[in-house]
């Protein structure tokens, strides 16, 4: 039986394109988080308001949508943020990829 959550998917693809990624989380959600430069990060987890909402760690057939936001203080998780992505796409490779170049957009522009 394979391991693979949804997380590490995502985690596998932003490798693949070049960005460092790594599983974080608090009391209340599980993420993958982004460092943008000194002074920014980027935070993916599961759409809110939908069964896997702020979770990564599920199996990939249970996909309900990627959600990314971009805080730019890595000192205040608490700052304000800017939702940039939100879907609904249960296809977990098709949100991935889209999710990914979105990331790379906003790492451009930074």
């Amino acid at each position: 039986m394979s391991d693979l959550t949804a997380g590490r998917f995502l985690q596998n693809a932003l490798h693949c394109a070049g960005i460092a990624a790594h599983s974080d989380g608090d009391g209340g959600s599980d993420y993958i988080a982004v460092r943008v430069g000194d002074h920014g990060v980027i935070r993916i987890g599961g759409v809110i308001d939908r069964a896997k909402e702020n979770e990564i760690h599920y199996h990939p057939s249970e996909h309900q949508g990627w959600a990314a936001v971009y805080n730019p203080d890595t000192e205040d998780d608490d700052s304000s943020f800017t939702e940039f992505y939100q879907s609904t796409n249960r296809d977990l490779a098709q949100d991935t990829a889209h999710v990914v170049k979105a990331i790379q957009n906003i790492i451009a522009g930074r």
